[in-house]
């Protein structure tokens, strides 16, 4: 059944009242009228009596005076005329019982009393007149009490229509305030418990619903909002199944990874862990999880191993916060990165950390792998570079050696014994064993270095056809340095730019002065370096491939010359543009002592 609405409500009261009221009008209104028009008639009759009366006594009045004075003649007729047309007049006004008996005595009594004075032979006597006005005087009262009555009884009509209206009022305000009370509790009600529904609503649970409303308008909005609680639930549902399919998703994704995972709530607690990270930690998940971290039940000594570097790493600056542990997993070992990384959401509120247990077993051993091979190659050239000094020497041991000969086994007896430094140099660095670089200290000719190296490979240029030239700037600024590994750096910088220009290009070393010490500048017109590629430049065994050309055979020669120019306290940059060539540069201050008081330097 559809409730009635509320505008319906109001108009059906409205009418209702406006019905009485008309009511009431209909009926009080002719009442009214007709107590008006009664009280006007029984009035102006009662006054037309009372009149007819006092004319009636006038008339009496002039005739006794007219008879004592001797006028009686004169005045008999006018006022017997008189008389008589009053007493009609009453005759014919006849309001209140025995007023007409009392007018008929009237009249009899007076057309006797006028006949005598007419007749004059026996005139009536005092007694008479005393009581025809005593008569009169009965009329006049009779009609002053008819007139008081009425006025009584209007009195009353008009006490019992106040009494009426009043009533009718009422009864207009009792049906008024049952009509705003009953909307208003319809309205309150219910907005009290839409209310009520709305601050108790949750998306955690089933939502209340809105029962059938007493009006049109309310049960309309009782059905959106049961709709939109039904849509909600619908969508909380959905949402739900999203959550559950994300959470699973991220679960899966978790468990999948090869390293160990384990979340942490703010409070210091274990909300999830993978099973890699239970087997790392050599504990159960079902038992780590819901615990503290810091306070796991487990006597496990990878735990304690782990637990106890994270909280050295805690008491450590924040860029000195890596750990590595090596444990026994699985029957073999493993080294890990612990990685405790902070979860924050954009409110800047923390979610916890996660715990990053990362297996790095597999650079461990390609690191150990490459020492290894460096190691033997290393060894391997050892041998016959030994052997190749050894036979210059005894070549150079000869008197019948012409001076071109001479310089030429010098050359190479030069360049056998440096590369047996630097091939000592490079496996203490591949190896990342012993002290960084140490450099020499000791005057240094820049320019003689320069042409010597550019010297050493005319040869190649000339059968590559890539032209070399000097810039040299003189007086160049005299330093203080290593000499052998300076010439390395400069040797190393001019091979990679012979082995990148194409035929017909141009390499060109320049020298300068900058002030505060010397400038260096290995200039190509090859094919440049890619953006990508430059910010790799200068790491270990980083290498790459241009126009078809062969890399460095292990990607050591810009890290090493790096680490040399570092411990002279220098610097070394690169620009390159794709198709413009390539230009490293060398900075180099006057002294290497000056900055480092000739102790080793450099970075591994």
């Amino acid at each position: 059944m559809t409730p009635p609405s509320l505008r319906s409500r109001i108009r059906n009261g409205s009418l209702l009242m406006l019905a009485i009221a008309l009511a009431l009008g209909i009926f009080a209104v002719p009442t009214v009228y007709r107590l008006g028009g009664a009280i006007r008639e029984t009035l102006y009759r009662n006054y037309t009596s009372i009149e007819a009366s006092q004319y009636m006594h006038a008339a009496l009045y002039n005739v006794q005076l007219a008879r004592a004075n001797g006028g009686l003649p004169a005045a008999l007729a006018p006022n017997g005329k008189l008389f008589t047309h009053w007493i009609n007049v009453e005759l014919s006004d006849i309001t209140e019982a025995g007023e007409a008996e009392l007018a008929t005595d009237i009249q009899r009594r007076g057309n006797r009393i006028f006949a005598q004075l007419s007749g004059g032979v026996h005139p009536p006597a005092a007694e008479e007149y005393d009581e025809l006005n005593r008569r009169i005087d009965q009329l006049i009262a009779m009609n002053k009490a008819a007139m008081f009555r009425a006025d009584s009884r209007s009195t009353q009509i008009s006490d019992r229509l106040a009494y009426e209206f009043a009533a009718g009022l009422l009864v207009l305000l009792l049906l008024g305030t049952i009509l705003s009370w009953t909307l208003a509790s319809n309205l309150s009600r219910p907005l009290a418990e839409l209310s009520d529904h709305l601050r108790s609503f949750s998306l955690g649970g089933p939502s209340l619903r809105l029962g059938e409303q007493p009006l049109a308008e309310l049960q309309t909005v009782a059905s959106e909002f049961n709709r939109m609680a039904e849509r909600l639930e619908q969508f909380e549902r959905l949402n739900v199944d999203r959550l559950i399919y994300e959470k699973g998703k991220t679960e899966a994704i978790i468990e999948s990874l090869e390293d160990g995972i384990v979340l942490i709530d703010p409070d210091g607690i274990v909300t999830h862990m993978n099973e890699i990270a239970g087997i790392i930690l050599g504990i159960e998940r079902e038992e780590a999880l819901g615990s503290s971290f810091d306070d796991l039940n487990s006597n496990s000594p990878h735990y304690v191993r782990i637990r106890s570097a994270l909280a050295h790493a805690a008491a450590q600056p924040p860029d000195s916060q890596r750990v590595e542990v090596e444990l026994h997993v699985r029957g073999r070992d493993h080294t890990y990165v612990l990685k405790p990384v902070p979860l924050r959401h954009t409110g800047g509120g923390s979610f916890g950390t996660i715990l990053i247990l990362q297996d790095i077993t597999y650079l461990r051993d390609k690191d150990r792998a490459r020492a290894n091979l460096v190691a033997t190659l290393s060894h391997e050239l050892n041998t016959p570079l030994t052997s190749l000094g050894f036979c210059v020497e005894l070549l150079l041991r000869k008197r019948q050696l012409d001076p071109e000969q001479h310089e030429l086994l010098t050359s190479i007896q030069e360049d056998a014994a440096r590369m047996r430094r630097l091939a000592s140099d490079l496996l203490e660095l591949a190896r990342g064993q012993g002290p960084a670089i140490t450099v020499q200290s000791m005057p240094v000719d820049l320019v003689e270095m320069a042409h010597a190296v550019l010297k050493g490979f005319a040869l190649q240029a000339e059968q590559k056809q890539v032209r070399l030239e000097a810039k040299i700037e003189q007086p160049a600024p005299q330093i203080r340095a290593d000499p052998l590994k300076l010439s390395w750096v400069v040797s190393n910088l001019i091979a990679n730019a012979l082995r990148y220009t194409p035929s017909g290009g141009t390499i060109s070393v320049s020298l300068s002065g900058t002030g505060s010490g010397a400038r260096l500048r290995v200039t190509d017109t090859g094919p440049g370096i890619p953006p990508q590629v430059r910010e790799h430049l200068f790491e270990r065994f980083a290498q790459w491939r241009v126009n078809g050309s062969e890399p460095g055979s292990a990607g050591l020669g810009l890290a090493i010359a790096k680490e040399i120019v570092d411990a002279h306290g220098g610097r070394i940059f690169v620009d390159s543009e794709l198709g413009q060539g390539t230009s490293f540069t060398v900075e180099l201050p006057l002294s290497a002592e000056d900055e480092f008081n000739g102790k080793s330097a450099g970075r591994r």
